[in-house]
């Protein structure tokens, strides 16, 4: 009986005991490992914050077209009787492309210049008369209103007859012929096409909350497939006073200089307005944290981090415009998943 009972006094404290075993291999073991935890060293790579000059631009999508470009056609109906010209040639204003066959034109002129001779010598001869009183007054203004009208009738002839060509009406280069020589052409008939291209247009569009951030003069640059590398420089030179009801845009146009005909009608372009200039603290976009609508970067000051927050200002590939550090503080820029405030790190040489 006092067997029994000794053995349940001793039994409680056996559990007591077992408690305090597990206790003591369990909890220092616990707190080690935290303690090493907190301490552990994190290798992270930073990036030093300097200041740079980037452009702030608004970007789109453009159209190029010619400074000027026609279609080529006659004024008159007949037939070519002679082509002056070769499929992509550069003209200047003026230059004589087409003939048409203009022999009855020739023979017009040919036969009134020899008339309105005719008729100022019997006009001369009237004049010399009427000094003598011996030719009368009516019949000298008669033979003047001949002359005169004849005068007329060679000059609208001679028209006619320098209308049976075809001539540039400015500096530019031809495109395709679409005519041979004997064709049958009237003011309907394409001739060919003529596009001066010293200068290039590119019409874009605009969202219309840069309304107010755009004017003319403003440089504009603009890319295509076709020169990679190439930026080529222009500036605004129309800014439409309406906007699309449709897209709520703004149509734009730039001009660039094209002396080395890089840039044709037609073309697909990227187009950048330069907006503004700006200078302040970048730093790579992979070193900022958000947190909701916040932005935080972890600086490192005597091996240790420490969380700061920034501003964003602006977003460039890869970059972003901050407010909130100072210029030589080291950043964060990888391994910012494994620290946190008071984390020991070293930098990556």
């Amino acid at each position: 009986m006092r067997a029994n009972q000794s053995g349940k006094a001793l039994f409680p404290t056996f559990i007591l005991m077992l408690i305090a075993l597990c206790g003591y291999l369990y909890f220092p073991a616990s707190q080690g490992e935290d303690t090493k935890h907190v301490s552990r060293t994190v290798q992270v790579a930073v990036y030093k914050a300097t200041t740079q000059n980037r452009s702030i631009t608004a970007n789109a999508i453009g159209s190029a077209r010619a400074n000027q470009a026609i279609d080529i056609t006659s004024s008159h109906s007949d037939y070519i009787s002679e082509i002056l010209f070769i499929d992509g040639q550069s003209v200047s204003r003026g230059q004589k492309l087409v003939q048409l066959q203009n022999q009855q034109e020739l023979l017009a002129v040919k036969e009134l210049t020899i008339n309105v001779k005719e008729q100022q010598r019997q006009l001369l001869r009237l004049t010399e008369l009427s000094k003598t009183q011996s030719t009368a007054r009516s019949q000298l203004d008669a033979q003047r209103s001949k002359v005169d009208a004849l005068s007329t009738q060679l000059q609208a002839t001679k028209l006619k007859l320098s209308e049976m060509a075809v001539y540039a009406p400015f500096n530019g280069v031809l495109g395709k012929r679409f005519i041979s020589v004997g064709s049958y052409v009237d003011d309907n008939t394409p001739l060919t096409t003529l596009d001066n291209i010293s200068t290039i247009k590119v019409d874009f569009q605009l969202p219309e909350k840069y309304l107010a951030k755009i004017q003319l003069g403003m440089q504009t640059s603009v890319t295509n497939e076709a020169y990679q590398g190439i930026k080529f420089i222009g500036q605004i030179s129309h800014i439409d006073p309406r906007i699309d009801e449709t897209t709520r845009s703004i149509q734009v146009t730039a001009d660039f200089e094209n002396s080395e005909q890089q840039l044709r009608p037609g073309m697909l372009l990227n187009v950048a307005v330069q907006l503004q200039q700006l200078n302040a603290l970048m730093l790579p976009e992979k070193s900022i944290i958000p947190r909701q609508d916040k932005h935080f970067v972890y600086v490192v000051e005597d091996n240790k981090v420490h969380q700061q927050q920034v501003t964003l200002l602006n977003r460039f590939k890869g970059w972003v415009a901050i407010e909130g550090i100072q210029v030589g503080q080291l950043i964060v820029t990888e391994g910012t998943t494994k620290v946190r405030n008071g984390s020991q790190v070293t930098v990556k040489g």
